[in-house]
């Protein structure tokens, strides 16, 4: 019989996180430049592979939105098979195949059975060395792609952030729509995409990585066998511009008449993925907005009652990066909440994060790490990012220990040098009607009927 009574206000002391050690993988250059990963796992005969070419938005040049439709009309037919024959295959095999991307890299995933993985192999091979950038088909994906965007126009987290985006990148790639615009997009003719594809999907450029029951040997040979003709130099003629904060706060409303509800984003340049501080700042933006838990969502939903949820993130790219907080508030509150977002952002630079919020974090980001190692794709996905943004080998090694490094010195000093509440841009998707005025704190208010 248990007498002793439980105390509830007390939290519960977390053990030590698990030291966790990143699985190893195989790795091989081909001659002509082709990287192939291999991530064996034999607890179930599937395998499954990803074609990465290290190649997305941001060499789409004035063409925006170039290097997604191209990529999406790989799967759209080849020089010797239709779209429908290549799903009809796929289906038939009960297998998977798509294809996209994003600002820095273009994507084609295929996964099936073990027993029929060759033959998709063969299948995505073919869409990706002879796509036949047919007409027809072009035609049919302009059309599906504009009425996309005409549909994210009516929302007001996609103007938000399309207004915010255009105007802390300036000069960068980053700054164009990812999906493009609709003049862009009824532009775009065959030859453009025979320009991109032959400019950009070059071997030295490619990751092939596979997961699941196959040998590293054959997996291998697989890729000699469809890609060893595979010839050409990737080269980079796209010239990132030097990065620049807007010297004050600006605030920018996209008009969404009569809507009851602003879509806010706050925020500005920040850093590229590979910076020597991106552990301490992951740490410190954790702490300010990266959980449920974190500073700001506390205070706009639980202690102010804004909104159901509010978060900040780093929104890390090769080249460049953002730091911004968003959410969704009644017209009411929008100002009140970016007050309050400008006062999180302040306290986190003007103040040491007290132990208890630091040891609560460290705990949550190690115990959380290996959640993300539990699948061999997931593994793969890390390896993957490894090579895209330049990251060192060992960097998921040594992720745990580097977290619990961090001090809360380190903490103040990433505060300190990546958050500028005064240089913010204060973006809306929302009602002026209802919130110009009130927003005017904030610095100059432009309002725009649309954005591209």
């Amino acid at each position: 019989m248990i007498t002793e009574k439980l105390d509830r206000s007390k939290k519960p002391i977390p053990g030590a996180p698990r030291d966790v050690k990143f699985p190893g993988y195989f790795e091989a250059t081909l001659p002509n430049g082709i990287n192939v990963i291999v991530i064996k796992d034999e607890k179930f005969p599937i395998v499954s592979a990803r074609f990465v070419f290290k190649a997305g938005s941001f060499f789409d040049g004035e063409k925006y939105g170039i290097s997604s439709f191209t990529s999406e009309m790989l799967t759209k037919g080849t020089q010797s098979r239709s779209a429908l024959e290549i799903a009809e295959l796929v289906d038939y095999h009960g297998a998977f195949l798509s294809s996209g991307c994003d600002f820095d890299a273009t994507f084609v995933s295929c996964y099936s059975l073990k027993k029929y993985f060759e033959k998709i192999f063969d299948i995505t091979s073919e869409v990706i060395l002879k796509p036949a950038f047919a007409e027809d088909e072009i035609n049919r994906l302009r059309e599906q792609k504009i009425n996309s965007i005409i549909s994210y126009k009516d929302e007001g987290d996609y103007l938000a952030s399309r207004i915010y985006k255009k105007n802390i990148y300036h000069k960068l790639p980053y700054s164009k729509p990812l999906e493009g615009t609709e003049s862009i997009l009824n532009s775009l003719q065959k030859n453009d995409l025979e320009n991109f594809y032959n400019t950009n999907y070059k071997p030295d450029n490619l990751i092939i990585a596979f997961v699941g029951d196959i040998d590293e040997a054959r997996a291998v040979q697989l890729v000699e066998e469809k890609f060893g003709s595979f010839t050409g130099e990737f080269v980079n003629n796209t010239v990132a511009e030097d990065e620049h904060l807007n010297p004050e706060k600006k605030v920018y409303i996209v008009k969404k008449s009569g809507a009851v509800q602003s879509s806010l984003k706050v925020g500005h340049l920040a850093f590229k993925r590979n910076i020597p501080d991106y552990i301490p700042a992951s740490v410190m933006n954790t702490l300010l907005g990266g959980s449920f838990t974190s500073r700001i969502n506390k205070n706009l939903r639980e202690v102010n009652g804004f909104t159901y949820g509010a978060r900040s993130f780093f929104d890390w790219k090769k080249y460049s990066g953002d730091f911004a907080v968003e959410t969704e508030v009644g017209n009411s509150f929008t100002a009140p909440a970016v007050k309050e977002m400008l006062f999180e952002i302040n306290k986190m630079k003007n103040e040491f994060v007290s132990d208890e919020e630091l040891t609560s974090v460290k705990n949550y980001l190690t115990g959380n790490f290996p959640l993300q190692l539990e699948t061999p794709n997931a593994i793969a996905s890390k390896v993957i990012s490894l090579k895209i943004y330049d990251i060192e080998k060992d960097y998921y090694n040594t992720y745990i220990s580097k977290v619990n490094a961090v001090t809360k010195q380190d903490i103040n000093d990433v505060a300190m040098k990546y958050l500028h509440p005064e240089k913010v841009t204060i973006a809306v998707g929302g009602n002026p009607d209802e919130i110009q005025k009130d927003m005017m704190q904030f610095g100059d208010v432009e309002v725009f009927d649309d954005v591209e």
